[in-house]
């Protein structure tokens, strides 16, 4: 759990208002977020359209005392880290699918490019990117947006995916292989596949991970990175075409930095992967309480439904 009080403090916006008065993250409105940290195009004379910038709201602040990267000890420690917000868009746009193809792919860019400056930190563990997109995902302004947070540990969560992908000499190839015999494949773009994986938590979640095991987005190649930024667009393209405005969260999962775990269980078999779950019903009681999921559709139909939008 963490504690952070100032994240009460957070603007919010109506959806579908198309104010853009107050609205901080529209081009004209660089002076009401702190200076950024990484923007394309980098020469500041330029108009920019993606830009990464601290998040005025953080989750972890880099002025909390780091503890060893990786250490979970003792029940309390300081929320150390990095949070970033991703403005996905000069303008203000409510999808990512009113971005231009070539921009977005930029964004992926930034976003790989951060990620790899943050890797060589001695004080952090890992890092991630995730969106919340519309108001059932969390987010409170509806510009296009992500965030990228980095912690000087690594999440129990993913420390679990990981020790269990150490119990299989590939993991992620089964995964594909399987998803392959069952008809779960959505999608392919060079190396990255998209799929629904066997155990959805909601109609229409999809996995994207390349067939390769690369344990970090930031040593994707252009190809790579690339794909991602077109299927990203693609499947959530076919999911407005069937739920039109579905709200969405999608997180990015990597291997902790090579100072952390470089050689446990499960870490050289990884593969980087970007979940997208929509939402589409609440989680409610019986999520809750036992950690299941209910969905009212099977992951083969709703594979088919993605590939045939």
């Amino acid at each position: 759990m963490f504690v952070a009080p100032q994240r009460a403090e957070r603007p919010t916006q109506v959806a579908g208002t198309g104010l853009t008065a107050d609205c901080p993250f529209c081009a004209g409105h660089e002076s009401r977020t702190p200076p950024a940290v990484l923007q394309c195009p980098a020469d500041p004379t330029l108009p920019w359209h993606v830009r990464l910038v601290p998040n005025q709201f953080p989750v972890v602040s880099e002025a909390a005392p780091a503890t060893a990267p990786g250490d979970l000890a003792g029940l309390r420690q300081p929320a150390h880290g990095v949070h970033e917000v991703l403005v996905e868009s000069p303008t203000h746009e409510r999808s990512i699918l009113a971005i231009d193809a070539d921009h977005w792919r930029d964004a992926w860019q930034v976003c790989r490019n951060r990620l790899a400056a943050l890797s060589e930190r001695p004080d952090l563990a890992w890092a991630f990117v995730f969106k919340n997109s519309g108001p059932a995902a969390g987010a409170s302004l509806e510009h296009v947006h992500s965030q990228l947070v980095a912690l000087d540990f690594l999440p129990p969560l993913v420390a679990g995916k990981i020790a269990i992908a150490g119990c299989s000499s590939d993991p992620f190839g089964a995964l594909i292989r399987q998803a392959e015999a069952e008809q779960r494949i959505v999608a392919e773009q060079g190396d990255l596949v998209a799929l629904v994986p066997h155990a959805p938590r909601q109609p229409f979640e999809t996995v994207i991970l390349p067939r390769t095991a690369c344990r970090h987005f930031h040593a994707a190649d252009d190809a790579a990175v690339a794909a991602l930024a077109a299927l990203t667009q693609r499947i959530i393209a076919r999911l407005n075409r069937i739920t039109p405005r579905a709200d969405y969260n999608w997180w990015l999962h990597q291997a902790p930095f090579a100072s952390v775990g470089a050689h446990a269980p499960g870490v050289e078999q990884w593969h980087w992967h970007l979940e997208i779950l929509p939402r589409l019903a609440e989680f409610a009681g019986f999520e809750l309480a036992t950690g299941c999921h209910i969905t009212t559709m099977s992951p083969t139909e709703s594979a088919r439904r993605l590939r045939e939008a």
